[in-house]
């Protein structure tokens, strides 16, 4: 689900949280200081009303890079649609994806014979409500629950884990949480200098994994806060890449609650947006 948004996530320990809180340094005021103010923009969005037989849809525009050859092989920017089911679970069909005009199902992951039910792999509204709204706790349930991975920074993965969570259907409360929880997180950092898959220009929150040599943005419109989309880039040169190489690429466009997987909401039909 999270393959249009980010570049992995990662790492799980105890005492995570109180590792983020020792290592907060100075560096960090000016990304704190942005990140409460879009909280506070988050915390003022409406709750919405949404079904456990509905579907959460997300339109955007993506580029990733395939990795499979063993070389960073980027695609063109792309047409992305998805039908996410708001049913609690386990579920085995999770929804639907339409990429660049073909259509298929969102299956639970190989070998997943149970199904998955809602939680940070398959993040419905209900279930994003239902999460600590004090950002110190919420930082500590995601520092012990971000899955593990190898050769990622701790610190690292949670940040990413918060951002495969941004820019969809998300109650206010816990949207607000999220981005004071990210401000807590050492090394993140602010960047005038960001921009979107389809070239928005915006504010932007940072962090490097000097590890692995990846550098994740998230892009923010300047005026309202709203989340437009993230960016992922080789820091380094690696076996698969050359510094500077990107990784991943959104661009939000749409989000809207609708009755019925694979048909858009009425407002996207006649104007491309919702």
């Amino acid at each position: 689900l999270a393959a249009a948004g980010t570049t992995g996530a990662v790492l799980s320990g105890n005492g995570g949280h109180d590792d983020a809180a020792q290592h907060a340094t100075t560096d960090m005021r000016p990304a704190a200081a942005l990140l409460h103010r879009i909280s506070n923009a988050a915390a003022n969005h409406g709750t919405l009303t949404v079904r456990d037989d509905q579907f959460a849809y997300t339109r955007e525009k993506v580029r990733g890079a395939d990795l499979t050859s063993g070389k960073a092989v980027v695609s063109p920017l792309e047409d992305y649609e998805s039908w996410v089911s708001q049913k609690p679970g386990p579920l085995h069909t999770l929804g639907l994806v339409r990429a660049d005009g073909e259509t298929m199902p969102i299956n639970a992951e190989l070998g997943d014979t149970k199904g998955t039910p809602a939680g940070l792999g398959r993040p419905t509204y209900h279930w994003l409500a239902s999460l600590p709204t004090d950002p110190d706790k919420l930082l500590a349930y995601l520092y012990a629950k971000t899955p593990a991975a190898e050769g990622r920074e701790r610190d690292q993965a949670v940040f990413e884990q918060i951002g495969s969570l941004l820019g969809g259907l998300t109650p206010p409360r816990t949207a607000a949480a999220l981005y004071q929880a990210a401000a807590k997180i050492p090394g993140v950092d602010r960047s005038s200098r960001v921009r979107d898959a389809i070239g928005r220009p915006g504010l932007g929150i940072v962090r490097d994994d000097t590890r692995y040599g990846v550098r994740t943005e998230w892009v923010f419109d300047a005026k309202d806060y709203s989340f437009l989309g993230s960016r992922s880039y080789l820091t380094k040169d690696a076996s698969y890449g050359k510094a500077g190489t990107l990784l991943s690429s959104t661009a939000e466009l749409a989000h809207a609650v609708v009755d019925k997987a694979g048909v858009r909401p009425a407002a996207e039909d006649r104007t491309g947006t919702a």
